[in-house]
């Protein structure tokens, strides 16, 4: 392992390329979404993948927030297959939410890596995500929200196996959620 210098004890070269082939992974992913490129989207996931978004609580100061569990009720709890199946509609050109087609942009932040299974090549990511939709003339939503990923590598390359999305609305105010997170 090549280590840098004093100034940043304890972080290495190998550590550095990680974040960045992640980094790089994830604006690609955002690019792909603004440009309704699904298929090729689709094919960031594993065979296997576990997409959710639970429905966020309000609670009081004296109460801590609980993190819901993955059987938690969600506003969506999506397999590969299923989200196989909203691509298709959406490519079928009858999905109304998406004719006209929205501008929509995904800015990605935030990006930590943690490295639990190094050998089996798989990490755990953190990031933050700011979407921003434009539709007809006057339809604009954001959503913003946390998303912690787990990335495996694959002989594809990297794939996402697992995608929790916590939204930071717990009432969402848009007329519908065709976006992809």
């Amino acid at each position: 392992m090549t280590t840098l210098p004093e100034t940043a004890p304890g972080v290495t070269v190998e550590r550095l390329l990680l974040q960045y082939e992640i980094e790089q992974f994830l604006y690609r992913e955002a690019d792909l979404l603004a440009r309704h490129d699904y298929e090729a989207w689709l094919a960031l996931f594993t065979d296997d993948l576990c997409y959710y978004m639970p429905i966020r609580r309000n609670h009081s100061r004296r109460d801590p927030e609980t993190i819901e569990h993955d059987d938690a009720l969600a506003l969506i709890h999506d397999d590969k297959p299923f989200l196989a199946e909203r691509i298709a509609k959406i490519a079928s050109g009858k999905a109304w939410t998406d004719d006209p087609v929205a501008r929509v942009r995904h800015v990605v932040t935030n990006v930590v890596v943690s490295e639990e299974d190094p050998e089996a090549g798989e990490f755990t990511v953190s990031s933050y995500l700011l979407i921003h939709r434009n539709r007809l003339e006057d339809e604009q939503d954001s959503f913003v929200c946390g998303r912690t990923d787990r990335f495996r590598r694959t002989p594809d390359g990297l794939r996402i196996s697992r995608r929790r999305i916590l939204l930071d609305q717990s009432v969402v105010l848009s007329k519908n959620m065709s976006v992809m997170f």
